[in-house]
């Protein structure tokens, strides 16, 4: 007897389901308290995940940053915002941007105030949070600008998970669960009894997009585990 097996057919471009979320509550209040997310996904050429440890996933496309230089070499800094008409509707040196566009360093040995962009691309789970207002409208909840505390930005859950396949050369259908924990010693602190919901996204290594999923309301309390 003899038999072939058909891989599904999947499009390039991810799909992703809600599957289950619960918290887990450590007893230390020092410890980080986790919020564990799982999505299950479909991808029609597995290429999914970064490599924390591999040179080329902190590269282009993935690179953290973009920083801007003019021509002769010279980046694009807080001098030239103040002086130059065509970049004075560059954001303020204030929270939240101190973090999330501009970056004191040093430039050739001088201290200078750097402009730049954040690059989403550097990750590939994004995470929103949600607070149920009383009216049943939802309130984003902006981690970064909450948070920000010069020079730093507060905690992002935009994250990385890992390469799924052991062949990234080899373009195979690939579905499964991705199970991402985000840890905090703050969860219970901020959210209390409040009703929350996620709003979640993948992106595979061709800059891909899938749909995005909610969770459903929940509280800390009700998926406790």
């Amino acid at each position: 007897m003899a038999s072939c097996f058909e891989p599904p057919v999947y499009s390039p471009i991810p799909s992703i389901e809600f599957d289950n979320i619960v918290f887990k509550d450590v007893a230390d209040p020092s410890a980080f308290d986790s919020l564990i997310l799982s999505i299950r996904f479909k991808d029609g050429d597995g290429d999914l995940g970064l490599d924390a440890s591999a040179r080329s996933d902190t590269l282009e496309p993935y690179n953290a940053k973009y920083y801007y230089v003019f021509p002769d070499g010279t980046y694009i800094n807080y001098k030239t915002k103040r002086t130059d008409p065509r970049y004075d509707t560059l954001p303020a040196f204030v929270k939240p941007y101190w973090c999330t566009n501009w970056e004191v360093r040093s430039v050739n040995k001088v201290i200078d105030t750097i402009y730049f962009q954040l690059n989403p691309n550097h990750y590939n789970i994004f995470v929103d949070f949600f607070i149920k207002n009383n009216d049943g409208t939802y309130k984003e909840f902006d981690w970064q600008k909450e948070f920000a505390n010069y020079p730093s930005c507060g905690e992002t859950y935009d994250g990385r998970f890992p390469i799924m396949t052991k062949d990234l050369t080899q373009k195979t259908p690939l579905e499964g669960t991705i199970r991402y924990a985000m840890k905090s010693t703050g969860f219970l602190i901020l959210f209390s009894i409040k009703t929350l919901k996620l709003r979640v996204t993948i992106q595979d290594r061709a800059l891909h997009r899938s749909n995005t999923v909610e969770t459903g309301d929940f509280t800390l309390q009700g998926i406790k585990k």
